[in-house]
């Protein structure tokens, strides 16, 4: 899962498929997968913040025993494992060193290819196709970035594919480093 999120921070597509700026209550899922991402006011992850969670869900929500990822406008980045009732119980967090409601929520459909912008915000998200352990999976990648659009030094990000969830670290030159991986299932 490393490569997985070294590729997507390096693979922002330019020009692949439209960049989608998604708003309060917006939501997307990836085509062909079970990751489904919102955007929200935090009840759980990251208590009153603005964030991006993303899921491994079905159409009857997200699957219990699977993990969710969540970063934050502040730059808080969560995760946290679903229980037998749907709801997610946090099991982890990272601090960075250094925090408007709109109005008709959307879901978009994405693919292998999509960027997305989360309005009035630094976070970016990358959908991308990578080989691990000799099988294709598609993962979903997300994290602040600076004004050069390379992730911020010093901060956090979140990724999840079918297989698994994990939190990562970008240090001071902006490379990242996982700080937590887990599968779903586990």
């Amino acid at each position: 899962m490393v490569a997985v999120f070294a590729a997507l921070v390096l693979a922002v597509p330019a020009g692949a498929a439209p960049t989608v700026t998604l708003r309060l209550d917006d939501e997307f899922g990836v085509q062909k997968t079970h990751i489904l991402c919102t955007v929200q006011l935090s009840k759980t992850f990251v208590p009153g913040e603005k964030i991006l969670v993303c899921f491994f869900a079905t159409k009857h929500g997200p699957v219990p025993k699977t993990y969710a990822v969540a970063l934050a406008v502040s730059g808080e980045v969560a995760l946290a494992k679903i229980g037998s009732n749907g709801a997610p119980k946090v099991v982890a967090t990272r601090k960075p060193a250094v925090l408007r409601r709109a109005a008709g929520p959307k879901l978009y459909t994405v693919g292998v290819g999509s960027a997305l912008l989360v309005k009035g915000t630094a976070i970016t998200c990358a959908v991308n196709r990578q080989k691990i352990v000799g099988k294709n999976v598609v993962a979903v990648g997300c994290f602040k970035v600076d004004e050069s659009k390379k992730p911020r030094p010093n901060s956090y990000g979140i990724g999840i594919t079918d297989g698994g969830a994990f939190l990562v670290h970008f240090d001071a030159k902006s490379k990242g480093t996982p700080v937590k991986i887990v599968q779903h299932g586990k």
